[in-house]
């Protein structure tokens, strides 16, 4: 009986888990989404806030690029260079004899016949009484000390003039000794400021290892400093340009500061004239000294060069630099000991800025000259008179490999023409060869001597090149 109940209970429980489904039933948990309804209000505030904030950036942006527009096409619109930022070209006109003006004593007395002729014209009496009264004027007319001191007072006042556009140029080199301690060195040198191409004072100044230089400082008038950059050097002068951006000086500096006015030193007067030098004459910064032109005229026999050199009677040293200026304020030489003259050692000598100016306007504006090769001289009427001389441009000396060289021309021939011109003078021949570009062929005519005349010989000649920019090695 017992058995049989077990027997129906355990079959029930198979039925049960037979019919037990594992499935879950979702059907409790199934559900309708309905959408939310859209707020139409807020909707159309948000598009209408949407649009005024378009409208606001887009006002926004537009007086923006209207305002930087000018600073965007400056810098880097086209990546082209507006004609403000472009430097100036450098020129030197004309300059007139410091001496053209003036009263040489010789013109302050009256001639013979010019006497006779006044006499004549007016009273014999009237005349000498007023030569009698001039005459008692200059008698009577005395050179004091107040006189003195006035006079050393107006040069003290056109010296301090004057030295607003001289700088003191420093080379400063870095290096390390044996023992593997760092060093500077420095050297000075006293410079001008000749042009001012709207970017950069441009600072003419003799090579003293600037071109070796890791740094180059200039010191201006009222005591500020600025760095420096070599933008052009000459070797046959060593004499180079300076460049010294104008937006690294202040205004105060730049109200002070002026480029130095460059006169003439071809005056045929110019021996006997009294000077000054301002810079370093005497081997210190900042000094000055006065006195008279010597000698004048003396050529420096330098390839495709018309310099020339004056004696003053100013004591220097070997490190004296520096300009020497004329009384009316005009700079009209650059001091140069190197080319001291053993008849007069420790006296101050420079070179003519006449004959600088067109090498000045090549150093300044980065042009490359025209380069022949020679080094010639004037057939004056003393050669034409001891020598039989024709008149032209006395070749003296023909550079190996040059142009004149490999057009054939020999030492002891005179120029006489270029393309068909006359050319008298060797400053005429130079001051064309400025004007000539590299490259260039030429005809030129020659005279050279036979056996007992000169002959025309005619050359072509192609001009070579002398690049006064340094490289990025230099």
């Amino acid at each position: 009986m017992g058995t049989e109940n077990e027997n129906k209970q355990n079959q029930g429980q198979d039925q049960e888990q037979v019919s037990f489904d594992p499935s879950p039933n979702t059907a409790f948990v199934r559900e309708k989404i309905k959408q939310k309804p859209i707020n139409r209000k807020k909707l159309v505030r948000r598009t209408a806030l949407t649009i005024l904030m378009a409208a606001v950036f887009g006002v926004v942006a537009c007086v923006t690029f209207l305002l930087l527009e000018p600073v965007i096409s400056k810098n880097i619109s086209s990546g082209t260079v507006s004609e403000e930022e472009k430097p100036v070209q450098v020129s030197f006109s004309e300059t007139q004899d410091d001496t053209e003006d003036e009263i040489l004593p010789e013109d302050m007395y009256a001639t013979d016949t010019e006497m006779i002729s006044e006499a004549l014209q007016g009273n014999v009496t009237e005349v000498n009484e007023n030569i009698k009264n001039i005459e008692d004027m200059i008698s009577s007319m005395e050179f004091g000390m107040d006189d003195y001191q006035k006079l050393y007072r107006d040069f003290r006042s056109l010296s301090e003039s004057i030295s607003v556009s001289l700088v003191t140029v420093t080379a400063v080199t870095e290096g390390t000794d044996l023992l593997n301690n760092p060093y500077e060195d420095s050297a000075q040198t006293s410079g001008v400021i000749v042009a001012d191409n709207r970017l950069s004072y441009l600072i003419l100044v003799k090579d003293n290892g600037l071109t070796d230089a890791d740094a180059i400082n200039v010191v201006f008038s009222d005591g500020s400093s600025a760095s420096g950059e070599v933008m052009g050097k000459d070797s046959e002068t060593s004499l180079l340009i300076v460049g010294v951006r104008k937006n690294h000086l202040s205004s105060e500096t730049l109200e002070v500061i002026s480029p130095a006015s460059l006169g003439s030193s071809r005056s045929t007067v110019l021996k006997g004239t009294p000077v000054m030098a301002l810079g370093a004459p005497t081997g210190t910064s900042d000094s000055v000294a006065y006195g008279m032109i010597t000698a004048a005229s003396q050529q420096l026999y330098m390839t495709d060069s018309d310099s020339m050199i004056f004696s003053t009677d100013i004591m220097g040293t070997e490190s004296s630099s520096g300009v020497i200026a004329s009384l009316r304020g005009n700079i009209i030489g650059i001091i140069d000991n190197t080319y001291d003259s053993e008849t007069a050692p420790g006296v101050i000598s420079a070179v003519g800025i006449t004959e600088l100016k067109p090498l000045i306007e090549k150093l300044s504006n980065g042009e490359d000259k025209a380069y022949f090769g020679v080094q010639a001289m004037d057939v004056t009427n003393a050669m034409k008179s001891a020598y039989g001389l024709p008149e032209g441009i006395y070749l003296r000396y023909i550079e190996i490999d040059s142009p004149a060289m490999n057009a054939g021309l020999q030492n002891g021939d005179i120029l006489t023409e270029v393309n068909g011109k006359a050319i008298n003078t060797y400053h005429d021949f130079i001051l064309w060869l400025y004007d000539t570009s590299p490259g260039t062929t030429v005809n030129m005519t020659i005279k050279r001597q036979s056996v007992d005349s000169y002959v025309d010989v005619n050359c072509e000649v192609v001009l070579g090149s002398v690049t006064y920019v340094p490289t990025v090695e230099e």
